[in-house]
């Protein structure tokens, strides 16, 4: 209740977890082989890891059964951190997901031609069934600008060693192929007014932001403002863009065909101008904004909020060169700085910001995952205290809870983490002159696959 703000009120406010529920002592944290293993479902006949599953104390608590089924971008990046783990579910999630793309244009499940889906449910799914009806989506639900570029790097990550793998058959299309069908994808959304792969809707109902931070209110600028949510460009998708190209790059190198829509030259060409349109139009002087959004007339607007985000660029390829260093080292003291960086992980948004929630979804939590692929970026890119420093405020937050929370809050001291509670808000949003509805704090998922996954990653960095 604390957290309204001017011109805001509650219209529901319920308790989810109560006082001595099991997910709020470590003394139950499952092992993470038992929750690894948690996690693993079934899609076209593929073991793949789930966005997240229920502790079996909560099997009939609604909240906690949203996102027991395959997700795109999530499903990819469990893998990923996993693969030291089970290096089977690479290929694996790889395979499930190309099953599934894209092949028309659908305004209601916003599939497109080469688009790796978003989120795939059964027509007996409860949270399908009531998205469809009450929502009006359609499932697969495609509405997801990052799963297609993280898609792309994955396949070429599991094609470094084994090339022989892009010659798998999913339903009689080879991977190398699927991969020259979701390159046309992201050329085609890479022909936008600002040069950059925008979240722009095709469903009116469908998801607003389409990238990882995809709540309404996760995107703001620095006066609160909130983003319109018809053009907004996140700037880590700029580094996932610009790896999906060079993966393009590797996998046409292997496979030469006319079909490709462009040469290796020519997506050389358009990543080195990823490269520099970054700089020019998100570099802030020491910070990168967290988005950019069009104006009115096709202008591009800076966004200024200081956000994790920036983080991921450091995962990424794109500022790698000797030329970008002093980028590397502001993004290295900007997730560190107390304002990003609390005591329970990375927060979403800097504490500094008018936005700031402690509990909210993307306004200043403390996502695990987040805070372990952006530790990885850093030890990756030679900022070894760094990363360690992050790390440790992750690994410890994830031991003092009792389960894999899906995050924690921003302020509250280790060991008192987890929001029980969800508490939504109605405010008048002057940008659309209209009533607007935030979840400004729900319980986190208790088993989350990425935090699981976060872990696993985590505990081998541990010397």
């Amino acid at each position: 209740m604390k957290s309204l703000k001017a011109g805001e009120e509650t219209t529901n406010f319920s308790i989810i977890l109560k006082d001595g529920d099991p997910a709020l002592n470590p003394a139950n944290r499952p092992l993470l082989l038992d929750a690894i293993e948690m996690i693993i479902g079934t899609a076209k006949g593929y073991q793949v890891p789930f966005a997240a599953i229920p502790l079996l104390e909560h099997q009939d608590i609604p909240e906690q059964n949203l996102y027991k089924c395959l997700f795109g971008r999530d499903s990819l990046l469990i893998s990923d951190l996993l693969h030291g783990e089970r290096p089977d579910l690479r290929l694996n999630i790889l395979c499930a997901l190309a099953s599934f793309q894209g092949k028309v244009f659908d305004p209601v499940s916003e599939e497109e031609p080469g688009r790796i889906p978003h989120e795939v449910r059964e027509s007996d799914d409860p949270v399908a069934i009531k998205l469809t009806e009450h929502g009006g989506w359609k499932f697969p639900y495609y509405g997801s600008v990052d799963a297609t570029l993280i898609w792309m790097r994955l396949l070429h990550a599991e094609a470094l060693g084994r090339p022989e793998i892009l010659d798998i058959e999913v339903s009689g299309i080879s991977l190398w192929q699927r991969s020259l069908a979701a390159t046309e994808w992201i050329l085609n959304r890479l022909s936008s007014k600002s040069g950059f792969i925008e979240s722009n809707r095709a469903n009116p109902r469908g998801i607003e932001n389409q990238v990882w931070k995809d709540s309404g209110d996760s995107y703001m600028h620095l006066d609160g403002t909130l983003a319109r949510g018809d053009s907004t460009a996140s700037v880590e998708t700029v580094g996932e863009a610009y790896d999906a190209l060079l993966s393009a790059m590797f996998i046409q190198g292997i496979h030469l065909s006319q079909n490709w829509p462009m040469s290796i030259a020519e997506l050389e060409t358009v990543a080195t101008s990823l490269q520099v349109s970054l700089i020019e139009n998100f570099w802030l002087g020491d910070n990168f904004a967290l988005a950019l959004e069009r104006d009115g007339s096709g202008k591009s607007i800076q966004m200024k909020s200081i956000a994790s985000n920036q983080g991921r660029l450091l995962d990424s390829k794109i500022i790698s060169g000797q030329e970008f260093t002093k980028y590397r080292q502001a993004i290295a003291a900007a997730v560190t700085d107390s304002t990003l960086l609390g005591e329970s992980g990375l927060r979403t948004l800097s504490n500094s910001h008018i936005s700031y929630r402690p509990g909210g979804y993307h306004t200043g939590s403390a996502w695990p995952f987040d805070g372990a692929l952006v530790a990885r970026g850093l030890l990756t890119q030679g900022f070894n205290n760094e990363s360690e420093l992050i790390q440790n405020k992750t690994r410890i937050a994830i031991e003092s809870s009792g389960g894999y929370p899906e995050f924690f809050r921003g302020d509250w001291p280790v060991g008192d983490l987890i929001n029980t509670y969800t508490h939504d808000v109605k405010s008048f949003d002057a940008t659309k002159n209209t009533e607007r509805f935030n979840r400004v704090a729900q319980p986190p998922q208790i088993i989350q696959g990425w935090t699981v996954a976060a872990y696993s990653w985590l505990i081998k960095q541990v010397k």
